[in-house]
């Protein structure tokens, strides 16, 4: 990388801009991609059954989260470590991370399978399924479950092929298997009919072929890491967690917002008011991926600057990503502003659904800036293993936070007090972490300026 070059306090700007956006927006089209294999099940399955079916989607997305929070801790704890070790110039250690990584998750997603397929039953009354829905979870999870391995794996090596430098052929991966998935999702739902479980076993394949067209980048030696047999390493092993931890969490967590605002909702407002969150937390899904993708692509960069001591590079590469993620937020908030009635409109056609999610999407995505100010700098600290900030952070606003919000502001405002939740945790986080960040930056760069200081002392001296 072309920032990389130079002494420790040369700050190349221009080659830091180039480089970032040349990851940004193949990692930004790779996220959504990725994202929108549940978003595409929520418009064919509303579209075909209506309230109930998007219900049901509702109640089950969670087992992505469950099934992404493992791939992505791994990924990201890989892709980071591995950064790192390259920008310290320890090559083998790089390798033995990726083998690591790669078996791991396969060994997790196997016992995944057998699992989850065993007590499928139990597993969506865990989702939060009812008695009325429960069999039709069950049908949506089972090809989800089937697959789990090549899920996972493909949500892993999205993270660790685009940080091993090739992040065009993620955004084909990503891009290939979405098209597949929509093209399976018409056919199984609207044209044979096979429902709910016709939308789970679209949702399964088109990562399958993601992963497919992600094996080339090993097939065709693209690869700068490499499969190892001396992989058994529990120093790194623990690192990689440690790593990865901040974003595992942030997405366990998402789940259980998920899981708070559906409970909050069916008391406050009932099975509408559900329906209408399964629009806006899809949504809020691709969104979060767009915004992962914009700390992704500033992640490779960070940790090899960070590796290399290169501290000036490594704030400047964050510099541009907030900023990039603070612009591109608040266009989309006043798009969203003017449209409410269209954007719900384009998954459900029940003028009382629309109505009453209009106002909703409006109030909940008030959050959007502070959540993309959030991930960059929850991506930031994990990119330098700041391993506790990281950690509070996702704790703070995917948890701690939206809960006590969730507590208190429906019983003054409502159901406005539910929309509003996310807006209170996320604004909370910023105004605590960002100064943070700032002093942290300043510390760094202090360690590359004494040294220099002190070295032309001893120069004056002899």
């Amino acid at each position: 990388m072309s920032y990389l070059r130079g002494t420790e306090l040369a700050v190349d700007k221009k080659a830091i801009r180039k480089d970032y956006f040349q990851y940004l927006f193949p990692t930004i089209v790779g996220q959504v991609a990725h994202s929108l294999y549940c978003l595409v099940n929520v418009f064919f399955v509303g579209y075909a059954q209506g309230s109930h079916g998007l219900a049901v989607v509702n109640v089950a997305l969670p087992i992505f989260t469950i099934y992404t929070t493992i791939s992505i801790l791994v990924g990201v704890g890989a892709a980071t470590t591995i950064s790192i070790s390259r920008g310290e110039g320890k090559y083998d250690t790089s390798d033995r991370i990726f083998s690591l990584a790669f078996w791991l998750v396969v060994a997790i997603g196997l016992l995944f399978t057998i699992f989850g397929t065993i007590f499928i039953k139990q597993v969506a009354y865990g989702l939060g399924a009812t008695p009325k829905i429960v069999d039709d979870v069950a049908k949506y999870i089972l090809p989800i479950n089937l697959g789990a391995v090549f899920y996972m794996l493909s949500s892993m090596l999205l993270v660790i092929v685009r940080s091993d430098g090739n992040p065009k052929l993620v955004m084909i991966a990503c891009t290939v298997g979405n098209i597949c998935n929509i093209i399976l999702d018409f056919t199984f739902i609207i044209w044979l009919r096979w429902g709910v479980f016709g939308a789970g076993l679209a949702t399964i394949l088109g990562p399958t072929i993601a992963l497919v067209i992600l094996s080339l980048h090993f097939v065709m030696k693209y690869n700068n890491v490499h499969f190892t047999k001396h992989l058994i390493s529990p120093r790194l092993l623990i690192r990689i967690f440690k790593n990865g931890m901040g974003s595992g969490v942030l997405e366990i967590t998402s789940g259980f917002v998920i899981f708070f605002f559906n409970n909050v909702l069916i008391r406050v407002g009932g099975e509408s008011a559900v329906a209408i969150f399964s629009i806006i937390s899809n949504i809020a899904y691709v969104l979060k991926g767009i915004f992962n993708g914009m700390a992704q692509a500033a992640q490779p960069m960070v940790s090899e600057s960070y590796g290399a001591k290169k501290y000036g590079n490594m704030r400047e590469v964050n510099r541009y990503a907030i900023l990039t993620a603070i612009g591109f937020t608040l266009a989309l908030y006043a798009v969203i502003c003017i449209f409410p009635h269209n954007i719900i409109g384009i998954f459900v056609k029940e003028k009382q659904i629309i109505d009453m999610g209009a106002p909703a999407i409006v109030l909940y995505f008030l959050s959007m800036p502070f959540t993309a100010l959030n991930t960059i700098l929850m991506y930031y600290f994990q990119s330098i293993e700041h391993v506790r900030s990281t950690i509070i952070i996702s704790i703070m606003r995917g948890v701690g936070l939206v809960s006590i919000s969730l507590f208190v502001l429906p019983t003054v405002f409502g159901i406005n007090g539910v929309w509003i939740s996310l807006f209170v945790a996320e604004f909370i986080t910023s105004i605590v972490f960002f100064p943070i960040m700032r002093r942290m930056n300043r510390r760094y760069l202090a360690r590359m300026v004494v040294p220099q200081n002190q070295n032309r002392v001893e120069q004056i001296k002899a």
